[in-house]
């Protein structure tokens, strides 16, 4: 546990030197905030108003954006966890250390996550606040939802980290992960064009879904916790595999 978190402040201390990562949380933070209260969530079959424009006491809509917002930002944090240690040379250095390459993944992962989690916290608890103050906030949904956006977080970061793991090249990485990301938030929009049994597990494969349709909305499901965890196991799973072959070629 030490090892890993040695590599988790080693990584957060990467992440908030860069000018990049302040810049990040400005333009998340400001982008979540408009969003919600002057254009709404006019995508789907049922598009929803903004703040402005519904006048109801709730951060659905903040929500909502999510899924996609993060498809292009946790890619975009976790394209440089191994693609730039391969640029500079010091993977090679980082995995002679005496550590196992499971604390590594899982130090490279938490920092990811912890950074994702931050922004979340940041954007959702200032909305709350402000529509709290123009009416009848139920708090219960707002803390449910921060939870599950964490977890959604979570899914996200351990499906884009491998991507970095795969190439010595970060903006191949962001593309991948984003791509792969973008296409899974898309596939909830895409399953009446198959058959009920496939688009059932096409549905239940999107970490977008298990967001939007329980703790988006604050309700609690357990099933959820159960995917996202399975998720992050498999992704890390994915990631040990890939150093490690490359560990040993």
């Amino acid at each position: 546990m030490k090892r890993t978190l040695a590599v988790l402040a080693r990584e957060l201390r990467c992440l908030f030197e860069s000018p990049i990562a302040y810049v990040t949380i400005i333009l998340f933070v400001i982008t979540q905030s408009a969003l919600f209260f002057f254009a709404g969530y006019p995508v789907g079959k049922v598009p929803l108003p903004s703040l402005w424009e519904g006048g109801q006491a709730s951060l659905i809509v903040l929500f909502t954006w999510m899924p996609l917002l993060f498809a292009f930002l946790v890619p975009a944090l976790a394209m440089g966890t191994w693609a730039e240690e391969r640029g500079a040379g010091t993977e090679e250095l980082l995995l002679t250390y005496p550590m196992r390459t499971r604390e590594v993944v899982l130090g490279k992962f938490l920092a990811v996550w912890g950074f994702v989690s931050l922004l979340v916290v940041l954007t959702v608890l200032p909305v709350a606040w402000t529509v709290d103050g123009l009416g009848d906030l139920d708090w219960g949904t707002v803390w449910v939802g921060m939870a599950g956006a964490i977890l959604l977080a979570a899914g996200y970061a351990a499906i884009a980290l491998p991507f970095s793991a795969a190439t010595g090249e970060q903006l191949v990485a962001f593309l991948l992960g984003a791509i792969t990301l973008g296409l899974l938030w898309a596939a909830r929009f895409a399953v009446d064009l198959f058959p009920a049994g496939f688009a059932h597990g096409l549905e239940y494969a999107a970490p977008s879904s298990h967001f939007l349709q329980s703790a988006a909305r604050g309700v609690f499901d357990l099933r959820d916790l159960v995917y996202f965890g399975l998720l992050v196991l498999f992704g890390l799973n994915l990631n040990v595999l890939l150093v490690e072959r490359r560990r040993w070629a």
